[in-house]
């Protein structure tokens, strides 16, 4: 089964779309997917799994569960974040801290807190089940430092999820019957935008499986086409045989009667020569049609297929930005040269290009948050900081514009994760700044971005 369309079916979230597009919405959600495929392929015992669940709470409001499994052990409510850096925390704080060593740190509030209104929420409606609390952190960037004085309280990574509820399964809770786990199921199915029971029970699919519908059906065209063309030259080769059999017996025929009725043979063979001709301009004609619709029929499929793929580069060139006047603009202002990859390990590729202003009135400033967004030919998007450990920031030093400094040399980037060159399609730097060349060196846009590689 499609894990990615099983997890559509549970959430109304197309996956590979907020991967696409890739803010903060979009990284919630693929968070969320993994946690979703580790449970789906490689829980143990019985379950069935929700999504997204809307469930209603005392003061007639609504709380939303990121993800519940519903376990012959009980009730396992998940609130997940797809956070990097280093995480600070105690469950009896109200705060904790995500730490960069070259970044300022950012807060968010307690994930347990947060997970334990949701559990109240649902011991209104299941007050005598086990109710377990799992907080994962998935980003595989992420490291945690937290202290957690409630044993019935689990905070994990991605790697340590399946040890974690295996633990969990093994400690003797009153066990859900089947038939109550699918009670427990129908009733909060009603809470969710599932489309449809799904139980566990999946494989992966691969990212680009939605423009392969249109592949596939370019190859079986071509395949059938050429097996009614084949067909059609074997009939053409057993006609011919079949008129140069005729005309030997008509020759036969001629030479025993030509004493009787010359005249009456000749016209008799006249008529049967006028037919084998008619039949062989309409199996031309026949032919000429078939080969003129398989190539019209080739030529849509191949511009939809040109379109799909352009679609999807669209979409993945400038997120919602397309068609802002300043990304188009800043990619007329920077001229990128001296592109150069290199290979670093058997997992790692190395990368580093030149950026040159060539425009009078302003200039681009590389930020602390600015990130290289790389894609694979395989579909795969992968993003990298341009700063942090090995690379500190100055904003000196990263300024580009006439009077300042003409280009700048990017410092070489490691791309961990891909294995060859020959597998990167495309690349670009996110978080430029744009602004003007006067003596305050005025900010005009932020938040942009510039094609760096484009295969």
């Amino acid at each position: 089964m499609d894990l990615k369309n099983t997890y559509k079916q549970l959430t109304s979230v197309d996956i590979d779309e907020q991967r696409r597009l890739w803010d903060e919405r979009g990284k919630g959600y693929y968070g969320e997917f993994l946690v979703f495929c580790e449970l789906y392929k490689s829980i143990n015992g019985f379950g069935k799994i929700l999504m997204n669940l809307n469930i209603p709470t005392q003061n007639s409001k609504y709380t939303e569960i990121d993800l519940l499994l519903i376990h012959e052990t009980g009730l396992y409510v998940f609130e997940i974040k797809h956070y990097k850096g280093t995480i600070y925390g105690r469950d009896t704080d109200p705060i904790w801290t995500q730490y960069f060593p070259t970044f300022p740190n950012q807060t968010f509030k307690n994930p347990i807190q947060q997970n334990e209104y949701h559990i109240q929420a649902l011991k209104q409606i299941f007050p005598n089940l086990p109710i377990h609390s799992v907080v994962v952190f998935t980003n595989l960037d992420c490291n945690l430092k937290v202290a957690i004085s409630n044993q019935e309280i689990d905070v994990c990574t991605l790697r340590t999820i399946l040890p974690a509820l295996n633990r969990r399964f093994q400690m003797p809770y009153p066990t859900v019957s089947l038939e109550g786990i699918n009670d427990i199921f129908n009733y909060l199915s009603a809470f969710s935008k599932m489309q449809k029971p799904v139980t566990i029970n999946a494989q992966e699919a691969s990212f680009f499986s939605w423009i392969e519908p249109a592949i596939i059906e370019l190859e079986n065209k071509k395949n059938e086409v050429e097996q009614i063309k084949n067909s059609w030259t074997i009939n053409n080769e057993n006609l011919k045989k079949t008129k140069k059999k005729h005309i030997a017996l008509s020759i036969s025929v001629v030479t025993l009667c030509v004493i009787v009725s010359f005249f009456t043979i000749f016209d008799f063979n006249q008529n049967y020569n006028d037919k084998i001709s008619s039949l062989e301009q309409k199996h031309a004609s026949e032919i000429s049609a078939l080969e003129e619709k398989q190539k019209n029929e080739i030529a849509y499929l191949e511009q939809k297929h040109e379109e799909d793929l352009f679609s999807f580069k669209q979409k993945f060139l400038h997120v919602d930005e397309i068609g802002n006047e300043y990304i188009d603009a800043l990619n007329e202002y920077v001229k990128v040269s001296n592109v150069k990859f290199s290979t670093l390990s058997k997992d790692a590729v190395s990368f580093t290009a030149r950026i040159a202003m060539n425009n009078d009135t302003y200039g681009i400033l590389l930020t602390q948050s600015s990130k290289y967004i790389v894609m694979t030919t395989s579909g795969k998007v992968y993003e990298y900081d341009v700063f942090g450990e090995h690379l500190k920031y100055s904003v000196i030093a990263n300024r580009i514009g006439k009077g300042i400094r003409s280009y700048g040399d990017l410092a070489k980037a490691q791309f961990f994760g891909i294995s060859n060159v020959k597998h990167i399609s495309y690349i670009k730097i996110t978080g430029i700044e744009l602004f003007k060349l006067d003596t305050n060196r005025t900010t005009v846009k932020t938040d942009l971005e510039i094609e760096l590689y484009s295969k």
